[in-house]
């Protein structure tokens, strides 16, 4: 009877994963530490896939989750995650917003407002409050949670009375997780790259800001 961690891998995709992923994926299945299940699930919208991800997961064995988007390049030894046995860990991602290259590793102050803390790029497994869902790693027993299920599921986008969206998938979550006394991590030794379309001219005025270019 193996003993081997058994890992779900869902590669979010609409149609296509980045050619850099496709090696790391090739990477994973040579790999002989751990069980793998490896699906690409493309429906829609982002909320319905991750419920549906959630819900297959649900119906195999495995012991953990492993989300990763399909512009999202993690490195090979992204499953190790699953050594560290913590409730949600992910990895360090990155998002362009506000002109802005920003880590999604966050903390929340006492207004409930997330913030990016101070980071020495040495942290390791560091406690954060939130983290983007484009490379995480959630246990088992967090999405048994019978909770999740009756109260809308477990990703799902907040809005306010006018129609405003509150919260995205991965704040929300990562709020409701901590409610329910889930310890959230994020790791630092593990960067990923983010391919991502970009509006060279947005890009261009950003590093003129920041005085990068005279």
């Amino acid at each position: 009877m193996s003993l081997a961690k058994k890992i779900y891998v869902a590669i979010l995709n609409q149609g296509n994963i980045s050619t850099e992923l496709s090696h790391v994926i090739n990477g994973l299945l040579q790999q002989e530490k751990y069980n793998l299940i490896i699906d690409y699930p493309a429906d829609k919208p982002i909320s319905f896939n991750r419920q549906n991800i959630v819900k297959k997961f649900l119906t195999t064995d495995c012991d953990y989750l492993l989300m990763i988007d399909s512009d999202i390049v993690p490195p090979l030894s992204i499953l190790n995650l699953a050594d560290f046995q913590e409730d949600v860990v992910a990895a360090l991602c990155f998002a362009f917003t506000k002109g802005m290259v920003v880590p999604l590793a966050l903390t929340r102050r006492a207004d409930g407002q997330y913030h990016v803390p101070e980071l020495k790029g040495n942290e390791g497994l560091m406690p954060v409050d939130a983290v983007g869902t484009g490379c995480i790693m959630i246990a088992r027993h967090v999405l048994e949670n019978p909770w999740f299920m009756e109260n809308g599921g477990w990703f799902v986008n907040e809005y306010d009375k006018t129609g405003y969206k509150k919260e995205g998938l991965d704040l929300s979550f990562c709020r409701k997780a901590q409610d329910l006394g889930y310890k959230i991590f994020c790791h630092m030794d593990y960067p990923c790259s983010h391919y991502t379309r970009m509006d060279l001219k947005l890009l261009y005025a950003s590093l003129l800001d920041a005085g990068k270019i005279r």
